[in-house]
């Protein structure tokens, strides 16, 4: 996955959930609400286990899960490049996680900033008028931001595995607006936010990260 590729997925990701914030989010939620395939199993066991299996669900605390990986991947990082001083895993390790915290950090920032209520919430009590700085934390998704933070630089590190490493964030994206977890403008804005985050540090250290052929 090139810069360029990072640029214009992160610009169309934005776009699109700008056009689904005001024109579709409520219509897909409730599609998918009144359809057969809602919380369907295969999304809700398959996240759970990507969930265990990634460490999100290890901690009581969503932040401190969310960052447990990252955290570990950084790790790794430094103590391979105190081994093997200037090593391209090193880099990558550093590289990867470091994206994945950033993505993070800054999807949990707007949370609190637009406080948009989840769609099961709104299903719950009605109130449409009211999703906005609410007190929730829908916008954007955190799941996503996880999930799409540590794959993007994955896809840019090894754009020949592009395909593959692109199945696990698509299935999370699916399987929180089956759940009515999120709309899908929250899981385009952390598409966005990691493909931005992604390109910043690609272009700020592209002296020492560079995309294996």
């Amino acid at each position: 996955m090139s810069k360029r590729a990072l640029a214009l997925t992160a610009l169309a990701c934005t776009v699109l959930a700008l056009v689904s914030i005001f024109g579709f989010d409520r219509r897909i939620a409730e599609a998918v609400h009144a359809s057969a395939i809602a919380g369907a199993a295969v999304f809700v066991e398959g996240t759970r286990a990507l969930d265990a299996i990634s460490g999100r669900s290890l901690l009581h605390s969503h932040l401190l899960s969310g960052i447990l990986l990252g955290c570990i991947i950084c790790a790794l990082g430094v103590v391979t490049w105190l081994l093997h001083r200037g090593s391209a895993l090193a880099r990558a390790l550093l590289f990867t996680g470091g994206v994945q915290l950033a993505t993070i950090a800054a999807a949990y920032g707007l949370k609190e900033i637009f406080g948009r209520q989840r769609p099961y919430e709104l299903f719950r009590h009605g109130d449409w008028q009211h999703m906005w700085f609410a007190g929730g934390n829908s916008f954007p998704s955190g799941h996503n931001a996880f999930f799409w933070g540590l794959f993007v630089p994955l896809m840019y590190l090894f754009p020949r595995w592009r395909i593959p490493l692109l199945l696990i964030p698509l299935f999370i994206a699916l399987s929180r607006i089956d759940t009515s977890f999120h709309f899908p403008s929250d899981v385009l804005a952390s598409v966005a936010l990691a493909c931005v985050v992604t390109l910043i540090a690609a272009t700020m250290f592209g002296r020492w990260i560079k995309p294996l052929r």
